[in-house]
Formats: structure tokens, C-alpha cells, sequence
């Protein structure tokens, strides 16, 4: 891991444990979602969007994807494709904008992912995931992390792929506790990620179903650190200790929702931002005593001097529910 005016740290050893990571969500994290979760925790380590090698290359528009801003180290993009050259071309081009690393993503499980031997395809293909890794150690000193998966179906082959990625040069893996075949069905299982720690010398981070840091804390086991996916859409507190960190009272929660909507803006044109920031709205208008009602309200939302308004009537009458009479 390079050194950084941003950032001192130099290896992963000298990552503060348990390392906690915003998972890698394509149209969650943004650099103005990164912002605000690095607003609240100055350690979390920040992935970017779920971002195809092919279309950095090639691509202006998700070129953009490139975009941050220095507080958001450390940061890490998470790249996926199939093709170790592309990702040699495209890790150099998030090299030469300072960024600490690369993750790549063998565990998509999306239908339009997998039929293009992107994704969880390359558990089943792995020479092609062991070049890709490869590739991208010569072409660039940065870090190689990967995420994946459990397996296809099940975890028998999880220890050999691991150790094969681990003989190639990445530097770090999280596994995410389902099989392909589950993809976001039952509960995750964590029992074959603490085995296969047991087995590596580099970092294994756990990922799946934690709700907030202190849930991670009680998965955590042998590993290194967890990541929080899903549960940190909109709750960038999930990040926050609540032994040392009170729940966010209901001002809080609208005024960070209102800040992180102002960041959102500078990249998307108006009814582009409205429309798409509803995903986050869930989380930051939850507990409160009507928050259904509100939720129904903003998702009507067409403009932005609506949805400012809305959200500043929650901030002005709303009850948090465990207050609610």
C-alpha cells in the first residue's frame, strides 16, 4: 500500500484492526457517498462503484468514476471484466490518479455478469483469475485485493482458490458467506471463512449480513476485519462504535441526509438526483414515529425544491419513535 500524504499507512499489517470496509455497491458508493461515511470515520477503508475494466478504458463517462476527493483515502476501486490486459490498462489509469489499490470483483453473481465470464464466473475459471491478479502486480505497484464468494455451489474448493489468488499476488481477500448459486438468499456462513483464515497470511476480511460495527465485531472471529454492504446504504453511523457513539437523534439524520444530498447534486443533473438518492432514504428517515408516511411522501418527490422542503417538515415535526407518545 503506497504512502500517502492522505494516508501513512504503508502496509496492511499497519492497518488498524479490525480493518472495517464500506463495501464496493455500483450507484451507492459514490465519491459523495464516500464522503459522508469518511465525514463519521476517518478509518473505514472506501471502495468505489462496481466499475467494468472495459468501460474505464474505453469510456469517458465512467472514466468519471475515477473522481475523489483526498479525504476519501484510503480508497480502493473495485474493477470487473475478464481480460488480464484490460486490467493491467485500467489499473494503471487508477494508479496514475493516486489511488491505493484495486479490488476485483469475482463475486457478482448477476445473471448479465456471470454470461459474460465476469464476476463469480472466474471461481470457475481459475487460471484466467490467477493471470488477472498477475497481470496487474507488473503493470503497477498497486495493491491487489479480491472479492468473492464462498464458491459455485459450495465452499469444497474455497481454501485452494484463496491460496491460488494469494500465490499470484493478492495482497488481500473478502469473502462474501454465499455461494453463487444462494446469491443474496438465506443467511450468509461464516464458518468456511474463519477455516479459511487458518490457511492464508494475508488478510481475510468477512462480508454478509453484518447490520453495523458492532455486529462486525461479534462476527469477527479469527479474521482480520468485516465489511458492511447492504445495512450502510443511507446509515453511514453503521460505522460508529455504539459503546462509545449515541444513536444519531432524528436532526442529525435529516441534516446529514440533506448534506449528502448536496454532494450527490454536484455530480447528477436535478431530476436525475432526486430520483436516484430515494435509495439512501430508507435508512436516514427510518425510526422515526411516521417514517412510512414520509418515506411514500419523498419517493413523490419530482424536483429537488420538494424534496429540500420534505425533508426539512421531518426535521421540523417529526418524533423519533422510541420518543413517540
Amino acid at each position: 500500500m503506497k504512502r500517502s500524504s492522505h494516508n501513512h499507512v504503508t502496509s496492511w499489517s499497519e492497518v488498524k484492526r479490525p480493518i472495517v470496509c464500506l463495501a464496493p455497491m455500483d450507484g451507492v458508493t459514490n465519491s459523495a457517498y464516500r464522503q459522508i461515511v469518511r465525514s463519521l470515520s476517518k478509518d473505514v477503508i472506501l471502495f468505489s462503484e462496481f466499475t467494468s475494466v472495459d468501460g474505464l478504458v474505453r469510456s469517458d463517462h465512467v472514466r468519471l468514476r475515477l473522481g475523489y476527493e483526498p479525504c476519501e483515502h484510503p480508497f480502493f476501486m473495485q474493477l470487473f471484466g475478464n481480460s488480464p490486459e484490460i486490467f493491467a490498462e485500467a489499473s494503471r489509469m487508477v494508479e496514475e490518479r493516486g489511488i491505493l489499490g484495486v479490488d476485483i470483483n469475482m463475486g457478482c453473481p448477476a445473471k448479465k455478469i456471470v454470461h459474460s465470464q465476469h464476476g463469480s464466473a472466474l471461481m470457475q475459471d481459475t487460471d484466467t483469475a490467477c493471470r488477472i491478479v498477475e497481470t496487474i502486480r507488473k503493470a503497477c505497484s498497486l495493491e491487489v485485493s479480491v472479492k468473492t464468494r464462498l464458491g459455485w455451489k459450495n465452499d469444497k474448493n474455497l481454501i485452494n482458490f484463496a491460496k491460488t489468488l494469494e500465490s499470484s499476488g493478492a495482497s488481500m481477500l473478502t469473502i462474501h458467506g454465499r455461494t453463487y448459486n444462494q446469491a443474496f438468499k438465506g443467511e450468509a456462513d461464516w464458518e468456511p471463512i474463519y477455516e479459511l483464515k487458518r490457511h492464508l497470511s494475508i488478510p481475510v476480511i468477512g462480508n454478509g449480513d453484518i447490520r453495523d460495527y458492532n455486529d462486525g465485531l461479534e462476527h469477527l472471529g479469527n479474521l482480520d476485519g468485516f465489511m458492511i454492504g447492504r445495512a450502510a446504504i443511507g446509515n453511514p453511523w453503521c460505522f460508529l462504535d455504539r459503546r462509545k457513539y449515541p444513536e444519531p437523534t432524528h436532526y442529525e439524520r435529516i441534516d446529514l441526509a440533506l448534506k449528502h444530498y448536496h454532494l450527490f447534486r454536484r455530480f447528477k443533473k436535478e431530476l436525475v438526483a432526486v430520483r436516484s438518492f430515494r435509495k439512501y432514504l430508507g435508512n436516514y428517515v427510518g425510526g422515526f414515529h411516521n417514517a412510512k408516511e414520509w418515506r411514500n411522501r419523498l419517493m413523490q418527490c419530482q424536483n429537488e425544491e420538494s424534496f429540500v422542503e420534505c425533508m426539512q417538515q421531518i426535521r421540523r415535526i417529526e418524533t423519533p419513535l422510541a420518543l413517540a407518545g
